[in-house]
C-alpha cells in the first residue's frame, strides 16, 4: 500500500474539486486585479517602496519559517540599497553572504520570468549556501541530493518523528524533468492553483539536501509572478505570502504532510493555500497604504528641523506593520537612541512641539505614550471602480 503520494500508480495526476475553488480564486483575481490597479496608478518612487517594503517582509518570513533568524531592519536596508532607495551604495551592507543569496534568489523569481531550469534551481540553492554548509555541516551545493533516503524529521536526537519521505535519490533527475516539463508548459488552470500545484510538487520531490522549503516558495512565487500583470510598471513583487505562511506555520507544515500522505485528490491543499494567498493580497494591500502613508509624512517634514536621533526615533515608530507597535515612550526612546530618560522625555516633547507626534489621551504620567501623526492619505482611493471584497 502506498504510504506517500509519489507511490501511487497514477503519480503525479493531480486532481481536485474546481466548484469549491471558485468562490476563493474569483476573490483572488479581483484583489490581483486591483493590485495591478494600484501599481498602474503609484508613481514610481512609492512603487518601489512597497516593493522593497513586501521584498523585506518575504525575505525574513521565509527564512524564519525554517528557523533561520534575520534582522528585518539590516535586510530592508539591503533591499532598499540595491532599488537606489534611501542608502548609499558606499555604506557597508551588513548582511551575510547566504542572506544576500536569499535576496537574489527572491528578486530572480519575481523578475526573471523566464522558464524554471534545472539550471536556474541549482543556482539558486548555491545562493541559499555559499559556504557550502548548512549551519556546521557540510551539504552538496548546486546539485540534486544523493540517492541516500531524505526524510523530514522532527524531535530531538534518538527520538526524532518521520513526518515524511521523499523519493529516492536514483530517480530523482527524471522526475525533476517531468516537474519543469509541467511548469514550464500550458497551463489550463489558475494561477494560483499553479502555484499551489508547483510548491506541493517540489516539495514532495525534496531535490536538495537542504533549502527545499524557501526554493519551494520562490518556485510559487515565481508562479505568481508570470501572471501578476505588474511588470509593465517595471516592478514584480506587489504580495509576500511566506509571512502569511510563517504565522500560520503549524498549519502549513499539517497541510502539506496531509498532502503529501493523501490521494492525488488535493483539493484541501488547494483551498487552503489559495486561502493564503487571499490572506496576503489583503495585507499587500494594508503595506502599501501604510508604506504611501510613511512617503507623505517624510515629504511633509522634510524641512522640518529634527535631530539625527529624533529622526531614528520616528523611523523607529513607523517601522512595524501594526501601529498598535508603534507607540513612543521614554523608557523605548533611551533605550532605542541609548541616552538617559531624561534626554529621551525632551527629544519627545521636542516632537510633540513640532507637531510631528501626539500624546495618547488615554495614558499619563509614567505611562505617556505617543503616536506619529500620520496623513490620511488612501492609495486606494486612486482605483475607485474596483470591489475589493
Amino acid at each position: 500500500m502506498a504510504r506517500y503520494i509519489w507511490q501511487r500508480l497514477d503519480w503525479p495526476r493531480w486532481r481536485w474539486t474546481a466548484a469549491r475553488l471558485m468562490p476563493l480564486l474569483q476573490g483572488v483575481q479581483r484583489k490581483q486585479d486591483f493590485l495591478a490597479g494600484l501599481a498602474r496608478a503609484l508613481d514610481a518612487d512609492h512603487l518601489s517602496l512597497a516593493v522593497a517594503e513586501l521584498t523585506a517582509r518575504e525575505t525574513v518570513s521565509t527564512s524564519a519559517i525554517e528557523g533561520v533568524r534575520l534582522d528585518p531592519d539590516e535586510v530592508r536596508s539591503s533591499i532598499m540599497r540595491r532599488l537606489g532607495l534611501g542608502a548609499r551604495s558606499k555604506d557597508a551592507d551588513r548582511l551575510a553572504p547566504a542572506a544576500r543569496g536569499m535576496i537574489d534568489v527572491l528578486a530572480d523569481s519575481t523578475q526573471n520570468l523566464r522558464i524554471l531550469t534545472l539550471e536556474r534551481l541549482c543556482a539558486w540553492h548555491g545562493s541559499l549556501f555559499p559556504a557550502g554548509r548548512s549551519g556546521l555541516s557540510l551539504i552538496l551545493v548546486g546539485i540534486l541530493r544523493g540517492v541516500g533516503p531524505m526524510q523530514v524529521l522532527s524531535g530531538p536526537v534518538g527520538r526524532e518523528r518521520v513526518h515524511y519521505e521523499a523519493p529516492p535519490g536514483s530517480g530523482l533527475e527524471a522526475e525533476m524533468r517531468r516537474f519543469l516539463h509541467w511548469f514550464n508548459g500550458p497551463q489550463d488552470s489558475s494561477a494560483t492553483v499553479r502555484a499551489s500545484i508547483a510548491h506541493l510538487w517540489f516539495e514532495t520531490l525534496h531535490p536538495f539536501e537542504d533549502g527545499n522549503g524557501r526554493l519551494g516558495r520562490a518556485v510559487f512565487d515565481l508562479a505568481l509572478a508570470q501572471s501578476a500583470g505588474f511588470h509593465s510598471q517595471r516592478t514584480s513583487r506587489l504580495w509576500a505570502v511566506s509571512p502569511v505562511l510563517m504565522r500560520r506555520r503549524k498549519e502549513y507544515y499539517a497541510q502539506l504532510e496531509s498532502a503529501q500522505k493523501g490521494s492525488l485528490d488535493i483539493t484541501d491543499w488547494l483551498e487552503w493555500s489559495t486561502s493564503c494567498v487571499v490572506q496576503a493580497y489583503d495585507e499587500a494591500r494594508a503595506c502599501i497604504e501604510r508604506v504611501v502613508q510613511v512617503a507623505h509624512f517624510w515629504a511633509r517634514h522634510r524641512d522640518t528641523p529634527l535631530t539625527p536621533r529624533q529622526r531614528r526615533l520616528l523611523e523607529m515608530a513607523l517601522a512595524p506593520d501594526d501601529p498598535d507597535d508603534g507607540w513612543l515612550t521614554a523608557k523605548r526612546a533611551a533605550r532605542q537612541t541609548k541616552v538617559e530618560r531624561v534626554t529621551a522625555s525632551r527629544d519627545l516633547a521636542r516632537l510633540e512641539q513640532l507637531g510631528v507626534i501626539e500624546r495618547d489621551p488615554t495614558a499619563g504620567g509614567r505611562s505617556t505614550r505617543y503616536r506619529v501623526r500620520l496623513g490620511k492619505e488612501q492609495p486606494v482611493l486612486l482605483v475607485r471602480d474596483i470591489d475589493w471584497s
